[in-house]
């Protein structure tokens, strides 16, 4: 199991009251069985119990990915933890409300020896810090924005220990290394080398709740309790979904350009459809009942593969034969914007059986909203 369970010493003014849900997502860095770092959370949780008036209960996580699953299934109703989980729990209606004021962003470091670039047949060793961290987060964004894959790169490497891959680098084990912005300017002043790319930069850490169990009033006091004073002593500011609609973006996006096909705008899917393309929904059922393009054809793409370039469609299932047979007629695909992959996988593959006028609407339903354009939606 990838977290603990610390029901905590309620209060007997608390005791009647229904206990709220608290999740920590550790960094790589912390360890469930450290004595200190238990005592820095118990007694944050305490902060949290006396901001909102509930007795609170605290889970501990050491995967990221399964705090989003606890967030998705209403396990949680709380979370404080990195930026890439605040960003990911979003979809599931949680609201953040306080952000650290410290901020980090992930370098690309290339040893003394390499002259090469993050870029298509590199042939790069490349270190990173563990696959879910916020470090791995971001560096797997920026291979993927840039349309690289494992196959542009002789060896990738990720690392449970967050020192690990600068270690890599400096014994010659690596060619290229990911580390936080702060670590790779260090290590480059110290071992030489440079410093070959370095992403925005984003909040360290965050806490974002569950507007349906923790309400408004309850918002209000955590945030200035918390802002005000917390035993993490943690410089905290108030927070909003803004804050991290760039670091969802970053941490999920497919790539800008798809060889084989043509990125289209919502103008031009518009224009498109007004021609007699047809367009293909490859969201889940749900998703489409709940939404979707004017005239747009549902064919759900089953996801099972990794959110990457290089993603093996054997763990996938699409039904092609929903396409045109006429594999020189045109058609658009489409699912939930940009940092949706069904739509890019889908289009994948039918360029590798064959199709030749593929067209990929990246930006998907929330650009077509954005663009004023009609949408079918479910009725109340």
């Amino acid at each position: 199991m990838r977290f603990i369970l610390l029901p905590l010493m309620l209060v007997s003014a608390l005791a009647q009251a229904e206990p709220l849900t608290l999740g920590v997502v550790l960094d790589q860095n912390e360890s469930i069985s450290d004595t200190r770092t238990n005592q820095r959370y118990r007694a944050f949780a305490r902060d949290v119990e006396r901001a909102v008036g509930q007795p609170v209960r605290m889970q501990y996580y050491t995967r990221g990915f399964s705090a989003i699953k606890h967030a998705r299934d209403g396990t949680l109703d709380m979370v404080f933890g990195p930026a890439q989980v605040i960003a990911n729990i979003g979809k599931f209606k949680f609201q953040p409300i306080l952000k650290s004021g410290e901020m980090t962003a992930a370098a690309f470091v290339a040893g003394p020896a390499y002259k090469g670039q993050l870029a298509a047949r590199s042939g790069a060793r490349l270190g990173v810090p563990d696959y879910e961290s916020l470090m791995g987060g971001m560096a797997r964004s920026e291979i993927n924005s840039r349309g690289l894959s494992k196959h542009d790169f002789s060896e990738i490497k990720f690392h449970r220990m967050a020192e690990a891959p600068l270690f890599g680098l400096k014994l010659g084990r690596y060619d290229l290394a990911v580390a936080s912005a702060e670590e790779a300017k260090a290590w480059t002043a110290s071992n030489g080398g440079r410093i070959v790319f370095t992403t925005a930069a984003v909040p360290l850490r965050a806490l974002s709740v569950q507007p349906e169990r923790v309400n408004a009033g309850m918002q209000q006091k955590l945030a200035a309790g918390l802002a005000k004073n917390n035993s993490l002593q943690l410089a905290l500011a108030g927070a909003s979904k803004a804050d991290f609609k760039s670091v969802a973006s970053m941490l999920n996006t497919t790539p800008t350009a798809l060889p084989g096909a043509r990125v289209v705008s919502a103008a031009e899917t518009q224009a498109l459809m007004a021609q007699g393309v047809p367009v293909y929904d490859v969201r889940v059922g749900e998703e489409y009942a709940e939404a979707h393009i004017p005239g747009a054809i549902s064919v759900p793409y089953k996801e099972g593969s990794a959110k990457e370039v290089g993603f093996d469609a054997a763990d996938d299932q699409f039904a092609l034969n929903r396409l045109p047979k006429d594999k020189n007629a045109p058609f658009i695909m489409y699912c939930d914007g940009t940092i949706c992959w069904k739509s890019y996988k889908s289009a994948v593959m039918a360029i590798q059986a064959g199709w030749k006028n593929v067209y990929w609407f990246r930006g998907g339903l929330p650009e077509w909203k954005e663009a004023g354009m009609p949408v079918i939606a479910r009725k109340e």
